[in-house]
């Protein structure tokens, strides 16, 4: 029986200390002015509903980021665009800015050795909303919606053309009225060498994450990327002030601030966003 009670005390003991170590790391998040606030609608904001009993439910959010993609094909416009893949601007020189030893990783034999070697890394992530990035991302599908329907026109009966060019002006339509418009667009290991390079702090928002070099054989050469593996604090739990805001598919809008420790948490909503 008394052991019984040490250990009941025991886990509650821990139970407070890792309550108190939770709310003091927001509330320290949440000190003092954020370091940034993005406008966000249901383009950039996945919402889902959770229940743990008839009378206990939430809403979190998730940020639905992405980025240019170092690959040029017909699966990187529009809907197909997402987050897997190579950023455009994850190359060599910006890993070994990064700290990862490339040439090491360049220098190895075994592929699967180098990925096996290479672990994922934390650093800073740059997010920048409706930006050069996405405006690029657009023309990009836009073009190909033209080029498609082009050379459908030119192979009448072509059944095959007809239905990539229908498909690319689908995709085209969605990434203008639909898709996300939050580009991860950078990296870096300094905080303020970033915010001086990207100093609209209504625009580019910076988080932590994690990056993971790779190397890539290309007939006889080896080209080094990466992967951006996680966004760190990507998920948003919804305050009960808001959640009425997401009990349906209305469009909304959602003031999102990061704090001292890049975790963001939100600080005003409206519904009937248009985009």
């Amino acid at each position: 029986m008394m052991k019984w009670s040490r250990t009941l005390i025991a886990g509650s003991a821990l139970i407070l200390l890792t309550n108190a170590v939770a709310l003091g790391g927001a509330g320290y998040n949440r000190s003092g002015d954020p370091e940034s606030r993005l406008q966000l609608t249901q383009r950039e904001l996945q919402h889902s509903t959770w229940r743990s009993g008839k009378d206990n439910s939430g809403i979190t959010l998730t940020l639905n980021w992405r980025f240019e993609q170092a690959e040029d094909d017909s699966y990187n416009y529009g809907v197909y665009s997402s987050r897997w893949g190579m950023p455009v601007w994850l190359d060599k020189a910006k890993l070994a800015e990064l700290g990862f030893d490339v040439e090491e990783l360049a220098g190895t034999e075994e592929v699967g050795r180098r990925n096996r070697r290479e672990q994922s890394k934390e650093v800073m992530l740059v997010l920048e909303l409706d930006g050069q990035s996405y405006q690029r991302h657009l023309q990009r599908a836009r073009a190909y919606a033209e080029e498609s329907k082009k050379l459908s026109a030119a192979s009448p009966g072509n059944t095959e053309m007809q239905r990539r060019a229908e498909g690319a002006e689908k995709s085209f339509r969605h990434e203008q009225d639909q898709g996300s418009r939050l580009f991860v667009i950078d990296a870096g290991l300094d905080l303020q060498k970033l915010r001086a390079a990207y100093p609209d702090r209504v625009r580019y928002a910076i988080v932590r994450g994690l990056i993971q070099p790779t190397a890539i054989s290309e007939q006889e050469e080896t080209r080094i990327a990466g992967y951006v593996r996680e966004l760190h604090a990507e998920r948003i739990n919804v305050p009960l002030a808001y959640r009425g805001l997401f009990g349906n598919s209305t469009p909304f809008e959602v003031t999102v601030a990061f704090g001292k420790r890049l975790e963001p948490w939100i600080v005003a909503g409206a519904g009937g966003a248009t985009n």
